[in-house]
């Protein structure tokens, strides 16, 4: 069971996130006044706190970030490295599906062990499989009045 903090201010949304993610079963959820590094998970945040923009850096792939739409806010977000972001207006079904990508793409990445059969090891074929284009003129055909090749 994986832990989420929700540490926004919207205490309605926070509680409707809390109750999805809690009712999927795989999910320990702590509501917190202010983001605890030390716990692991993932930490949903408001992004407009300005304080909160700090705590992106040390770890953004944690972070689900609940913020307004504002061309400035998002950028500053996505510079600190946060990839997760939920608009205020969004419902709460969408903050849990981002908290799951967050889970997949950060911390679940990061536990597991690297794979002996990485990219870098395997050997790339030198062309695709199948033929995409046939070449053979047997193929083309003539068209009588829009094209000359099928």
């Amino acid at each position: 069971m994986s832990t989420v903090q929700l540490a926004i201010r919207n205490q309605r949304y926070a509680a409707a996130v809390a109750d999805l993610l809690q009712r999927d079963g795989s999910h320990h959820v702590v509501l917190a006044d202010a983001p605890d590094l030390k716990v692991d998970g993932i930490i949903v945040v408001d992004g407009n706190e300005a304080e909160n923009a700090q705590l992106f850096e040390a770890q953004p792939e944690r972070f689900v970030v609940i913020t307004r739409k504002d061309a400035g806010l998002l950028a500053r977000v996505w510079d600190a490295g946060v990839r997760h972001v939920v608009f205020e207006e969004d419902s709460p079904s969408l903050a849990m599906l981002a908290v799951i990508a967050a889970e997949l793409r950060g911390c679940g990445a990061a536990k597991k062990p690297p794979s002996s059969g990485g990219l870098s090891q395997k050997r790339l074929m030198p062309e695709f499989p199948v033929p995409i284009l046939e070449t053979h003129s047997a193929r083309y055909r003539r068209c009588s009045r829009f094209c000359k090749l099928l």
